[in-house]
């Protein structure tokens, strides 16, 4: 007989960015295996995860943060030997830093230190970005390759391998989740036309949605806000082997998109507590002359010839750091995961990890 698709599940994930379906895709490899319902308010990896650079920088903002970035590397490296189509992309590494902040910047690293770049580099730099300079008082440094790709190829890759882990398991996209029922130890979930599925164990993963979805009272409350990510395409292709430039005094990088002809230009938008898919979600002239003034400081060249880009908008906490945290009552097994504050992507296996962590400390005592 087929499974009942209402359920019970054993566990329900709201939410099919990156966190969410690796928080499914981990949940649904476990022993014995549990029956994993993955539920979306539209289309699987294309919200703030679709509009991801996939750039994976060794960086944190602070230890806690650097610990789950190096964390996260070391899942991913693992993964790519699970299950080759998630082999990603490298990419060597620049970067541009006032010299006052070259030893912030190395502890800010996992892995291998930045090293001073010597002339060859710095003469080849100038060839790739036209009118490339390096102003006084400013370092040139190169690190070990980073790793990039398409997380919405990746989110792909996990959902398939949540439905193929056990019969019963399903992903259903389109199913926006509107309010949450706690009854005789089961979480009952409705859709806006009424529709209802069941879980005994749940996760909120739904990245800039949560502040007004269900538990959004608890994101809030860890000071969750949105802001807007936003990146500018400059439609020239990179050259064979072009490393990404990180900007690092902007908090901007130049990272070469070969297969699509262009750079990619990602800065710092200051446009705060927007929301997916408002007026506010689309490049403004503001946005034009902040992503100029960088580049005007350190590749002239480019800055008249940014051409269309892509934005979205994610949660940030203080401190950017993730937040999971129990959203329910005591003893209630359901934790929010949210607030990736832009790196969603590569901060997403330890927060899986984390978040699975903490639901199993949730769960009620057995009678």
């Amino acid at each position: 007989m087929a499974a009942d698709p209402t359920g019970p599940y054993d566990l329900a994930v709201v939410g099919a960015g990156i966190i969410g379906a690796m928080t499914a895709y981990r949940a649904a490899r476990r022993s014995p295996r549990p029956r994993v319902l993955v539920l979306d308010a539209g289309t699987p990896g294309a919200g703030a995860t679709g509009s991801s650079a996939g750039f994976d920088l060794p960086s944190g903002r602070g230890a806690a943060q650097l610990e789950l970035a190096a964390r996260s590397a070391a899942r991913y490296r693992e993964l790519a030997a699970q299950h080759p189509e998630l082999t990603r992309d490298r990419v060597a590494v620049r970067w541009l830093v006032d010299v006052a902040g070259q030893a912030a910047l190395a502890r800010s690293l996992h892995g291998e230190p930045p090293a001073a770049a010597d002339a060859e580099t710095e003469r080849r730099l100038a060839e790739i970005f036209p009118g490339f300079t390096r102003s006084p008082g400013t370092a040139l440094l190169t690190s070990p390759p980073a790793e990039h790709t398409a997380p919405a190829r990746t989110v792909a890759v996990l959902l398939e391998q949540v439905r193929a882990a056990a019969p019963g398991n399903a992903v259903w996209p389109g199913f926006a989740v509107t309010e949450v029922r706690r009854r005789a130890g089961l979480f009952d979930l409705y859709a806006h036309d009424g529709a209802r599925v069941s879980a005994r164990r749940l996760v909120t993963a739904t990245g800039p949605w949560a502040i007004d979805g269900p538990y959004g009272e608890v994101a809030r409350t860890y000071g969750v806000r949105c802001k807007k990510v936003a990146a500018y395409h400059i439609p020239v292709c990179p050259p064979a082997g072009a490393p990404a430039l990180v900007l690092e005094d902007d908090d901007a990088f130049l990272l070469p998109q070969p297969d699509r002809d262009r750079w990619l230009f990602s800065f710092t938008s200051q446009d705060w507590d927007c929301a997916p898919g408002s007026p506010s979600m689309r490049l403004g002239p503001h946005d034009r002359r902040l992503a100029r003034a960088v580049l005007d400081r350190h590749v002239p060249g480019f800055a008249p010839l940014l051409g269309g880009g892509q934005v979205h908008c994610d949660g940030y906490a203080p401190g950017h750091l993730p937040v999971v945290a129990a959203a329910g009552a005591a003893e209630e097994p359901a934790v929010l995961a949210v607030a990736g504050a832009g790196s969603g992507y590569r901060l997403a296996p330890a927060i899986a990890e984390d978040t699975l962590a903490l639901l199993d400390c949730l769960e009620p005592p057995t009678p």
